[in-house]
């Protein structure tokens, strides 16, 4: 190991952080080519980040699960029944928190237009999204967790970045092509609200034969609180993408906000093992060698990513302002991220926490946040 950088982190982070850049850059060149879809449907680009996060929340969560089983030796195969309880569960999650943060979206833009439209319109663009989104993902997760643990990987480690990488793409997709399908089948009669309540039943009849189980069920009311409150907290993210419907940022948005919360995510867990370890102190002002170490090896991790982020922008873009932008709104949005990180960590050990169960998932929903937050700053300083 090195004493200044750790190159095993590095090694072993990169493969996983570019498979996650390569899907978000695609999630946002779809985002960037869709802005008059955003502009003719108010609301749609304040649902996305809350749509993309649950992804993360939602599939994540069902992949731990499921490794904790497959380690257990509670599930043997995709066959199993504790399989199949908890795919239901995690589409019953996914479309319940769907419908509440679309119909929250849908009344505000209802009562600040004046037009009650989206209030059927948006939530039923989530909802329907997020049907062919679990369709696909709830089993492709639910495959990836048993075949990576069969071949002797920990699904933990590969699963959940794979699974967020395509959960992205996924969901970008269809919100966007789900959109464009119900605003065209709202000039017929009563189409919408058809479609709209046959996709409710659809989901009560998911719901029911989930909670029918004492698992299932476990797995929902000790979930949805969670899912709720950072669904929420993606909204402020989704109200300055609402506010801002600029096609530069809806192209870099997307990838240096993953980024971002993967090293957020990266440097959280490594500091509670090190505090647990010995090898740093949880103190109000960060210090010692290996807290120095961690910090410049994620430091050089980042400029490897965005380095690439910047090739990515020039080519699509071909405005070197934006590749400015994205390194103003990177590292500043890093340095907060971090010192964030590091005061959650060591707040969470004080109030005896865990902070694998609580910085996580606070850091990523930060990170969307801070991320947004910093790129616009950068944009309006520089164009």
């Amino acid at each position: 190991m090195n004493r200044h950088l750790d190159i095993k982190l590095i090694k072993e982070s990169l493969p996983a952080l570019l498979l996650a850049l390569v899907a978000d850059s695609i999630a946002g060149y779809i985002m960037n080519q869709s802005i008059n879809v955003f502009i003719a449907v108010p609301g749609l680009l304040m649902m996305i980040p809350a749509l993309l996060d649950m992804r993360g929340d939602v599939y994540g969560a069902f992949i731990s699960r499921l490794g904790s089983a497959l380690h257990l030796g509670e599930v043997k195969s995709l066959k199993d029944k504790r399989v199949k309880i908890e795919i239901g569960a995690t589409k019953s999650l996914a479309y319940s928190s769907a419908l509440i943060v679309g119909s929250v979206v849908g009344t505000y833009i209802s009562i600040s237009t004046g037009n009650f439209f989206y209030l059927l319109l948006l939530p039923g663009i989530i909802l329907i999204t997020h049907l062919f989104t679990a369709t696909i993902m709830t089993p492709l997760t639910a495959y990836i967790g048993v075949k990576t643990f069969q071949k002797g990987w920990n699904p933990d480690n590969v699963g959940v970045p794979l699974i967020s990488s395509i959960g992205d793409m996924v969901s970008v997709f269809f919100i966007v092509t789900v959109a464009l399908l119900l605003l065209y089948t709202s000039k017929i009669p009563f189409a919408l609200p058809i479609i709209i309540f046959i996709a409710l039943l659809y989901v009560v009849n998911i719901h029911r034969k989930s909670l029918k189980n004492s698992i299932g069920k476990k797995i929902y009311t000790q979930s949805m609180p969670i899912l709720l409150i950072i669904a929420f907290l993606e909204l402020i993210t989704g109200s300055m993408w609402e506010g801002n419907k600029i096609a530069i940022i809806l192209l870099v948005i997307p990838v240096v906000n993953e980024t971002l919360g993967n090293i957020g995510s990266i440097f959280s867990s490594r500091l509670t093992s090190f505090i647990y370890l010995g090898f740093v102190e949880p103190k109000i002002l960060p210090r010692g060698r290996y807290f120095y170490r961690e910090v410049l090896s994620l430091t050089l991790l980042s400029l490897l990513l965005y380095l690439i982020i910047s090739l990515f922008v020039i080519f699509i873009s071909r405005d070197i302002r934006a590749v400015a932008m994205v390194w103003i709104g990177a590292f500043l949005s890093i340095f907060i991220l971090i010192l964030i990180a590091y005061y959650l960590t060591i707040g969470s050990l004080k109030a005896k926490l865990d902070p694998d169960n609580v910085v996580v998932p606070v850091i990523t929903t930060l990170a969307d946040i801070v991320g947004t937050a910093s790129l616009l700053f950068a944009y309006y300083l520089i164009f």
